[in-house]
């Protein structure tokens, strides 16, 4: 049961993104608790052991998934034109760097963990589409035998030219006029 629910999470992009994000800073945050346990501050003071306990324990697994949603909604906002700029000027230049930061780190680490099909992984930057209409790009660049029309046209995908639907409409065409 346990390896099943292992695999769920791992196979759910958004759900592995988000607890990974938040196993970031708690793990920052228990390293930075474990440098201050060693250096005597915590646990000194009799009086004060259980809210060493709770600062320890308790607060990063609140604070952690917290961070993890802000940040996931920053680095989303970010994203959207016209509203990124107006999260900078409402937040500072730190806090939206440190987010996207966090969150981008998450990203790669998601990708190694993720079960999933790799081509459904949302992009942390959205590319701009480069892709021309294949009406005005394929009939002047297309010219010849069936062969050397799919090669011309497989090119013109693999370099950005035309889109994977352009490419296939197109494709289907050339084959039908053989």
């Amino acid at each position: 049961m346990e390896t099943n629910l292992i695999s769920k999470i791992r196979s759910n992009y958004n759900l592995l993104l988000f607890l990974i994000v938040a196993s970031i800073p708690l793990a920052l945050w228990w390293l930075l608790m474990l440098l201050v346990t060693l250096g005597g501050t915590m646990f000194d003071d009799p009086n004060e052991v259980g809210m060493s306990l709770f600062m320890i324990f308790v607060f990063p697994l609140f604070a952690a998934p917290i961070i993890s949603g802000l940040a996931l909604l920053i680095a989303r906002l970010l994203n959207i034109q016209g509203v990124g700029c107006l999260v900078i000027l409402g937040l500072g230049v730190l806090i939206p760097l440190v987010a996207f930061a966090l969150v981008f780190i998450g990203h790669l680490i998601t990708r190694k963990f993720y079960t999933g099909d790799i081509a459904n992984i949302p992009e942390i930057m959205p590319k701009k589409d480069k892709a021309i209409p294949i009406d005005s790009a394929v009939p002047n660049v297309i010219n010849g035998e069936p062969a050397e029309k799919l090669a011309k046209l497989k090119e013109m995908l693999d370099k950005g030219l035309i889109s994977q639907a352009d490419f296939e409409t197109k494709k289907v065409e050339i084959l039908s006029k053989m």
